[in-house]
């Protein structure tokens, strides 16, 4: 990967671009999780070899502080994401790196909740979204009920997840006390962050899409250490669609990726290769194929 940094006001933004042999590409923008970077997202999911070998441009974005105003209300240090991601796109497509208009937002965690923020409101207008152990937060969905501009949707949520609970509401237990606290020293109005359900949100994204009411829903796979997955999907001919892969007991993390902390504080991470079905879908929306859902 190469590190390239962007001059934004009085801060230089740094991210990590991987791109593949044909130029210009589908562009794959990766936000990482509250304490990680772009480094350690390229790590967890693998996509920094697997975008590229599926013919996209990845890029792994670093948060100032390791944390994304995903609300929208800004910062303390006064930097702003959303100009950094914007910045971001256009450097890249003036650079003939991207393609105009193929952009995917993949998120986890902070990462998936800042992505969904910014094409909730319109501040990018990616092709798809992938939302990752993240769903949306209340704040930003009472600011926008209807996400301003259709996207295909993918979302990964495990039905025990501690900090993003599948229901909504606040996130729990202990790791979440530190999150609230590391993020209120950061964030701006960051007082309430209660967490909208998967479903509500993936409904979202699905009426502004134009897709069914009701999803269909399949079991997708059971995974050896004995989490069902099933498989929820809106659509419509024609129109972007959405899907949720509801992992029943499943917690916080990138599915197929590691268990970085113990059950017992983030749930279990399922076996199940997000990588693969992430890049099956984007390309997908492309209308080529990419690496199979297994």
């Amino acid at each position: 990967m190469q590190r390239r940094t962007i001059a934004l006001g009085a801060f230089d933004r740094t991210y990590w671009l991987a791109v593949p042999p044909e130029l210009p590409a589908p562009l794959l923008v990766v936000l990482h999780g509250m304490g990680l970077d772009g480094c350690q997202m390229a790590r967890w999911t693998g996509l920094a070899d697997r975008g590229p070998a599926a013919g996209f441009a990845t890029v792994f974005a670093d948060a100032c502080q390791e944390v994304w105003d995903d609300q929208g209300f800004g910062r303390f240090d006064g930097a702003d994401d959303a100009a950094f991601i914007r910045t971001l796109v256009d450097q890249l497509v003036s650079e003939g790196v991207a393609t105009v208009g193929a952009l995917f937002l993949v998120g986890l965690s902070n990462g998936a909740f800042f992505a969904e923020h910014l094409a909730r409101h319109g501040q990018v207008e990616p092709m798809g979204l992938v939302l990752v152990a993240g769903t949306a937060r209340v704040a930003s969905r009472r600011l926008r009920p209807r996400p301003a501009t259709p996207a295909a949707v993918l979302m990964f949520a495990g039905t025990a997840d501690p900090q993003v609970p599948y229901a909504g509401g606040p996130a729990k237990g202990l790791l979440a006390w530190t999150a609230r606290r590391r993020v209120r020293q950061i964030l701006l109005n960051a007082g309430v962050r209660d967490t909208v359900a998967a479903e509500v949100v993936a409904a979202d994204w699905a009426a502004t899409n134009g897709c069914s009411v009701v999803p269909s829903t399949e079991t997708k796979v059971i995974v050896a250490s004995d989490l069902q997955v099933d498989r929820l999907s809106w659509t419509r001919s024609d129109r972007p669609r959405v899907v949720l892969y509801r992992i029943a007991r499943g917690g916080h993390g990138w599915p197929g990726g590691p268990q970085y902390l113990p059950p017992l504080l983030v749930g279990r991470i399922a076996h199940l290769d997000a990588t693969a079905i992430s890049l099956e879908f984007a390309g997908q929306q492309l209308g080529r194929h990419v690496e199979r859902d297994p």
